[in-house]
């Protein structure tokens, strides 16, 4: 789940629409806004941005197979993105919806499809990464128009990449809103989110259990979806906790009631960055390790409102071994959702990355 997402996309539509900056105009090597047109790799490491820092323009691209757009951005910023990221072999793509209200429509497809198409090879793109969550009853439609797309952008690209952020537990979805093995054909990868598998707990957990990882990953598999067709997505991001009054502050903690909302009254999405200045804000807490869902976490009393609050996040050391688990078992890779949320400079930053594995020698 990718909070606010679908607004994100909406926005980016219509800036795209509006702009009609081509990548020539931006980069001083035209032979960057051509897609990368050598094979696709065999292992990725895609990293989801959504600009809003300037971490993009410091990455250790041996990293890095693959960057992928979301959120609220212009065609200056997405171009000046490709321009780099060629330079290195990175391919880029855009996030992207179907539109949903069109979805049986032909003729409104159609023009989807080619706009997606015609922005791609304005902007120098490598291709589309799709996120449409909570579908019902779309399985055959959904399927027919991912084909659709791929028949599309092989007639203008050589190598695009064509891929889909999916729930993790994708056994609960099948049939309905997806068909995984339909979709299959016609993706280079499926990306199951690791991540937000916490939603609406009673007692504090982990943002990304590792259990839950690998059942998630099984299910693929048990789908007749192959291990190097899947990519997993994992959280730089953490989650903090309202917690009611404990005395143990190193073991989970009971949330508080909330009135409305779960999300945004007693749980709270939080980047790595912010996790780690309220621990050295609060003169660094223990911090518990969660083996069970291989999370770390710490506890502390809000100076202002009172409140016992619990963090739960993944460090280079819990994410060490959720990156294992996709190397031992055959996986194409893992994609991080967001690379925005640890800056350059951040004491986390040069631990983050020495953690991803090398994908480019």
């Amino acid at each position: 789940m990718k909070l606010l997402l679908g607004s994100l996309l909406v926005s980016t539509a219509l800036q795209l629409a509006s702009a009609a900056i081509s990548c020539t105009d931006t980069c001083a090597d035209p032979s960057f806004c051509s897609p990368i047109t050598k094979p696709l790799p065999e292992k990725e490491t895609l990293l989801f941005t959504t600009l809003s820092s300037d971490v993009w323009k410091s990455l250790d691209f041996s990293k890095v197979t693959t960057l992928a757009i979301f959120g609220n951005y212009d065609d200056t910023s997405v171009a000046s993105v490709t321009c780099l990221a060629h330079q290195h072999n990175v391919r880029v793509v855009i996030g992207s919806e179907f539109p949903m209200d069109d979805i049986d429509d032909d003729e409104a497809m159609a023009k989807f499809v080619d706009s997606k198409v015609e922005e791609a090879k304005r902007l120098g793109l490598d291709g589309l990464n799709f996120d449409n969550e909570g579908l019902r009853s779309t399985a055959d439609i959904l399927a027919k128009r991912i084909k659709e797309v791929r028949a599309a952008f092989n007639a203008e690209f050589e190598t695009p990449q064509i891929s889909f952020d999916l729930s993790i537990f994708p056994k609960d979805k099948q049939g309905d809103g997806y068909d995984y093995t339909a979709m299959n054909e016609d993706l280079d990868f499926q990306l199951p989110m690791g991540y937000d598998m916490n939603w609406n707990t009673d007692i504090a957990t982990g943002n990304s259990p590792i259990e839950s990882d690998k059942a998630g990953l099984q299910q693929y598999i048990d789908l007749g979806v192959p291990a190097n067709n899947v990519v997993l997505g994992l959280p730089w991001y953490g989650w903090a906790y309202k917690c009611v009054n404990a005395t143990d502050f190193t073991a989970p903690c009971t949330l508080q009631d909330f009135e409305t909302d779960w999300f945004g009254e007693v749980a709270f999405q939080w980047g790595n960055d912010e996790i780690t200045d309220k621990w050295n804000e609060y003169n660094q807490p223990t911090v518990s390790l969660d083996e069970a869902t291989m999370t770390k976490y710490f506890s502390y009393v809000d100076r202002d409102s009172g409140d016992i609050m619990q963090l739960w996040y993944d460090d280079e050391e819990t994410l060490a071994e959720k990156y294992k688990v996709v190397e031992e078992g055959g996986f194409r890779g893992i994609a991080i959702w967001t690379i925005d949320m640890i800056k350059t400079k951040s004491e986390n930053y040069d631990a983050m990355w020495d953690a991803l594995p090398t994908r480019q020698l």
